[in-house]
């Protein structure tokens, strides 16, 4: 894209106490309280994912098998090692379905295994064109949109965009966006930024793109158009180490690491929150992102959760909530956000746990 092209779709977000609100020049950290907490298995996977119900799916990869937790204190397990009809060798990801319904993932057996929101199995798919990525947790219409590695007749590989049937794990719709370096320029250079986009959105035919770790949303109104509608920069995307302390911190973990850059202490400085981990469009055309001041470190105090609404205009910034703890794993339905989280529970290994907040109050989109 060329750079009068680029200037051209770069619009300005609005920052706002909700979508549509009124304009601020400034952005306040809403710190909320959870209304409910509960303990969550250890495992490799950090994904979460909320059903209509308010329960909270996680995956127990030790186990391999599926935690379901209600805030009020009751779960559901179900799954088991194996190849057979209902087991698992690698769950990787949850999916949302249709009418309570549950989809679940394997990375080593390709498939998706769709279970009732009590644990029975129901059905399979065919085996799936690739390990799969998601950004987004729900099943709709029959079919899931995500993301898979696609090798050409010359060798070269790629990552694409697509839509897949559930029942048959057909590729119903499928393309490869460009590269984050041909859409946008980071203000900053980070270690790494150069990755392949993985698409966000909710069935409507639009996708959204996080590129720079987050210093821009790039939104596809049509997902089959050749260039986006408008690339937003994140008005969040601001110093990531604000103190003294910090900075010493991440210079004494950086040069303990030798696979890590060595950088000064004023290259550090210069570096700009990111957002790493957790990010969802949720069901009313919400996108949430978590980021963490210090993203190496195992446990960290707080977590900021950035909040953006996908408007006819495109992504307009509406809120940053704070939540205790590091988080890993998010999902948004509603007026519910769900939050797993890793805490110090005085022990050799961090505590996990599944926090629910009630958004109502912060997040009136009417």
């Amino acid at each position: 894209m060329s750079g009068s092209r680029r200037q051209a779709v770069l619009v300005t977000t609005l920052l706002a106490a909700a979508c549509g609100g009124p304009a601020d020049v400034a952005f306040q950290p809403i710190k909320l309280d959870p209304f409910a907490s509960a303990p969550s298995p250890l495992s490799r996977r950090s994904q979460l994912t909320l059903l209509a119900g308010g329960a909270a799916c996680v995956i127990d990869s030790y186990e391999q098998r599926v935690n379901c937790m209600d805030p009020g204190g009751e779960s559901v397990d179900f799954g088991t090692e194996g190849e057979g009809p209902g087991e698992f060798r690698f769950p990787t990801f949850i999916l949302r379905g249709p009418l309570g319904t549950i989809g679940v993932v394997d990375g080593q057996l390709n498939r998706l295994s769709m279970f009732s929101a009590s644990g029975e199995f129901r059905t399979s798919t065919g085996e799936l064109p690739g390990p799969l990525l998601f950004g987004r947790h729900q099943v709709m219409d029959g079919a899931v949109s995500g993301s898979y590695r696609r090798s050409d007749p010359s060798g070269d590989r790629s990552t694409v965009q697509a839509e897949i049937d559930v029942e048959t794990g057909r590729v119903e719709w499928e393309r490869a966006f460009p590269h984050e370096a041909d859409v946008a320029s980071c203000s900053t250079p980070l270690w790494r930024t150069t990755r392949l986009l993985l698409g966000y959105g909710d069935g409507s035919g639009d996708l959204m793109f996080v590129t720079c770790h987050g210093e821009f949303l790039v939104w596809y109104a049509d997902r089959d158009a050749e260039e986006p509608a408008a690339i937003v920069q994140s008005p969040t995307y601001v110093e990531r180490y604000p103190t003294d302390e910090e900075v010493a911190s991440e210079v004494r973990l950086l040069r303990s690491a030798a696979w890590r850059p060595v950088v000064n202490e004023e290259e550090l400085r210069a570096r700009p929150k990111v957002w790493y981990g957790a990010r969802v469009m949720d069901d009313r055309r919400r996108f949430w992102a978590v980021s963490h001041w210090n993203a190496w470190a195992d446990m960290v105090a707080f977590s900021q959760i950035d909040m953006f609404c996908l408007t006819d205009r495109g992504p307009e910034y509406a809120l940053t909530l704070q939540v205790a703890d590091k988080v890993v794993g998010m999902d948004v339905l509603g007026d519910t956000l769900a939050v797993l989280v890793v805490r110090d529970a005085g022990g050799v290994i961090p505590e996990r746990r599944v926090d629910w907040y009630d958004i109502s109050s912060v997040t009136d989109l009417q």
